[in-house]
């Protein structure tokens, strides 16, 4: 790929939100800008539980990079992924579709590759339990969930079916409550009306946390109200509870005091810790930067590595002052970063108010020198006309809450197009009790965790690594063994499921 020869080159890694505010900065400037991301969509993550259980399609909550940043004449978008950095020759390492890897060069970097799912060290617990980070891994989620009720139903076993009409969730987080909440009022509202033999109102809806309370981050108030509006709903909260095994036919969880007791369940999803990418890995080696116990970088109060001030990290990747890993910081410490390179290329005075507005302090040269959030709360969705909401002294709950966090995330959803999707598709599923957005395959979709990668058969490796058997993920198409499947052989002597949803898409 040819090098961009223009001064003052910047490049960001990834399109979330971080990556799309620090892009948003550097609009215009008589700078080359390179955003890098492995697909160049961006996602609106919080929103991704809807899409998981029927209420918005994956196209209401992404919208292409490039129609976003298509103003933007100094900057251009591409599909790879970063692997490695260079700090002597200030260049990335990266992938492109295919396996082929090339140089970024850059004078500034900006890193917002944000983190991915945590199993705490038991990543084999991730072909049995998926994640809620991607995409891919909602339409995952989205088959677990109504292939169950589905499969429960031609249960001829009454204990066979009572197994597909219990829903394990581990993580007590704003994601773990959200999802209960929503397979719990899917099964009470939606389903109970379309089945004959199973009865979807039956489904039991398990929330495992090792916290005394789910919500522990909105405070003891909300926090108590969030689990009485859970129990109401019919969630079981197993709180004060640490889940040491899980497999196809459920899980093991172990209370306080040590006791471990048994949960039967075809589907478990896992909501809870997320850990930083390979790339931070990579980032810390060749930079020498510190990481904390997720693997996110340690940056300095201006968001850039210790030694290296023209690499900045921002938004879920950054460890700073144990800022929370939502969207509102990414958003932030984007700009904060796009506005404080701007004002390095160019000496651009007129950032300052910019810089005041997302939390920057100033020396009296006008330069911003240290980034300070400014919280602007943070909203939970619990069910229809439930929801919580934590805004500095303003605390609200029940329907109040729900009003507010509609306000909220329609504000923040990206694209016009989405916004007024995502409100009329609302208006029908909160009115009607429909969800439209059901639709999964039992069939196996693809064969490569990357289907762009070559296969190992044809003898080519593009991990930044020496080649390993690849880290089980919820990603991945291969049926659980757990699970009765009908399998014929395709093409090349791969497997093709023609009966059960696989445990992983």
């Amino acid at each position: 790929m040819p090098e961009q020869s223009q001064p003052g080159r910047v490049v960001i890694i990834g399109g979330g939100f971080g990556g799309l505010f620090a892009a948003r900065a550097l609009r215009g400037g008589p700078f080359a800008v390179t955003l890098v991301d492995r697909s160049p969509q961006h996602v609106f993550q919080p929103l991704l539980y809807q899409c998981a259980t029927g209420i918005l399609s994956e196209g209401q909550i992404t919208a292409p990079l490039r129609r976003l940043l298509r103003t933007h004449r100094n900057l251009r978008c591409v599909a790879a992924e970063a692997v490695d950095v260079d700090p002597a020759a200030r260049t990335v390492t990266c992938i492109r579709p295919g396996g082929e890897r090339f140089a970024v060069p850059y004078d500034h970097l900006i890193v917002a590759a944000g983190v991915r799912q945590s199993y705490f060290g038991h990543d084999e617990f991730a072909q049995y339990a998926p994640g809620m980070k991607s995409v891919s891994d909602a339409l995952t989620v989205r088959r677990r969930v109504f292939g169950a009720f589905e499969i429960a139903e031609t249960a001829s076993d009454p204990a066979e079916r009572r197994k597909w009409l219990t829903f394990a969730l581990v993580g007590g987080g704003p994601t773990g409550v959200e999802l209960a909440g929503q397979i719990r009022e899917l099964a009470t509202k939606t389903l109970r009306d379309e089945y004959r033999q199973a009865n979807p109102e039956d489904a039991r809806v398990l929330l495992f946390d090792g916290g005394k309370a789910p919500l522990a981050m909105f405070g003891d108030e909300l926090s108590g109200k969030a689990a009485r509006e859970l129990r109401n709903l019919g969630v079981e909260l197993h709180m004060g509870t640490i889940v040491t095994n899980v497999d196809g036919d459920g899980l093991t969880a172990r209370d306080h005091d040590g006791n471990e007791t048994r949960y039967d369940a075809k589907t478990v999803l896992w909501t809870a810790g997320v850990e930083a990418p390979p790339f931070a890995a990579a980032l810390a080696r060749a930079t020498g930067a510190e990481q904390d116990r997720a693997g996110r970088i340690v940056v300095r109060d201006d968001l850039s590595i210790p030694g290296h001030p023209e690499i900045s990290v921002i938004g879920d990747m950054m460890s700073l002052r144990k800022l929370p890993g939502v969207a509102e910081v990414a958003m932030q410490s984007g700009l904060y970063a796009g506005f404080k390179v701007r004002r390095e290329l160019t000496g651009e005075q007129s950032t300052r108010p910019v810089a005041r507005a997302v939390g920057a302090t100033l020396d009296p040269a006008g330069g911003a020198t240290a980034f300070r959030y400014r919280d602007l709360g943070s909203a939970a969705y619990i069910s229809r006309g439930r929801a919580v909401v934590s805004a500095g002294p303003l605390r609200l709950s029940g329907f109040p809450g729900w009003v507010v966090w509609l306000f909220v995330h329609i504000t923040f959803l990206t694209g016009y197009r989405n916004r007024v999707g995502a409100l009329l598709t609302w208006w029908v599923a909160f009115t009607r009790d429909v969800r439209r957005e059901r639709a999964y395959t039992t069939r196996e979709v693809g064969h490569y965790r990357d289907v762009y990668r070559p296969s190992a058969d044809e003898g080519t490796s593009t991990a930044a690594e020496p080649q390993q058997p690849p880290r089980q993920r919820a990603g991945s198409d291969a049926p659980s063994p757990s699970q009765p499947t009908t399998l014929s052989r395709g093409r090349n002597g791969m497997r093709e499921e023609d009966a059960c949803p696989p445990t992983r898409s």
